[in-house]
């Protein structure tokens, strides 16, 4: 099937934009955290729907969420969060992907937070028919400043994988370690930078690795600026699926 350049330009600047997040294995969890002191529920949700007719019908739909609670001790913390998407013209799927995610953390002392997870994603783009995980290990801070936070975690993890294409089933115990830190050298000004890291414990030859930068310029309060760099390397990958990804993304963010 060949589309028209107008709808090529179309499902290509979604993929890039939307999609790309969802395309990896890897799932930057530390980007939707949100810092704060108040205890309590909170978060957001987002849904998107585009869809046009004319030589031509194509359809996309966007949708998902967050939501975070931290107990009044500060000793417990949960973190839920969810993504879909699906992009198809003229009954061919472009995209069709989602995930969920579930967190949970126990504070030990100032420095130490233990954390448990469990994540089920799909993606048709990286032959993904169902990727189900769980981990648990330690989430390290590994500085005091408020301008200046440095965070290290490091888990054991198995995952269970069906893949499409041929039709795959996988079993693998993986590490699944991040770096990340958080700079604010001006009140308007924050600069996130996060990579992790998940080698098979059976064979280190084949890991991920996903690195992700965001910066975020405030106009307003409510108005800001940001601008991403997204990579990831999968050392095995599915057949016909490539080792590396990458988007780059800037924009516009109001918050509420």
């Amino acid at each position: 099937m060949y589309l028209d350049k107008p709808l090529r330009l179309w499902v290509s600047i979604v993929l890039l934009v939307f999609c790309s997040s969802l395309g990896a294995q890897i799932v930057n969890i530390e980007s939707r955290r949100t810092a704060t002191d108040t205890s309590g529920w909170y978060g957001s949700v987002h849904a998107d729907f585009n869809g046009s007719k004319t030589t031509r019908s194509t359809l996309a739909i966007f949708a998902g969420g967050d939501l975070q609670f931290k107990s009044d001790s500060g000793l417990n913390y949960w973190l839920f969060l969810s993504d879909f998407s699906l992009i198809s013209g003229d009954n061919e799927k472009f995209s069709n992907a989602g995930f969920g995610h579930i967190r949970y953390n126990r504070k030990l002392n100032e420095t130490i937070r233990w954390e448990v997870f469990t994540q089920i994603q799909y993606n048709g783009l990286t032959k993904i028919d169902t990727r189900a995980l769980v981990g648990t290990g330690p989430r390290i801070k590994l500085t005091q400043f408020e301008d200046a936070k440095f965070y290290l975690g490091v888990a054991y993890m198995y995952e269970y994988q069906e893949l499409l294409d041929p039709i795959v089933y996988q079993r693998h115990h993986r590490a699944s370690s991040y770096f990340t830190f958080t700079l604010t050298p001006e009140e308007a000004v924050t600069f996130i930078s996060t990579i992790y890291a998940q080698p098979l414990l059976s064979d280190f030859s084949d890991y991920r690795i996903m690195t992700e930068t965001n910066l975020t310029l405030d106009i307003t309060k409510k108005l800001s600026f940001n601008v991403t760099f997204h990579y990831n390397f999968n050392a095995a990958p599915p057949a016909g699926v490539p080792t590396n990804t990458y988007y780059f993304r800037n924009g516009l963010r109001l918050s509420f």
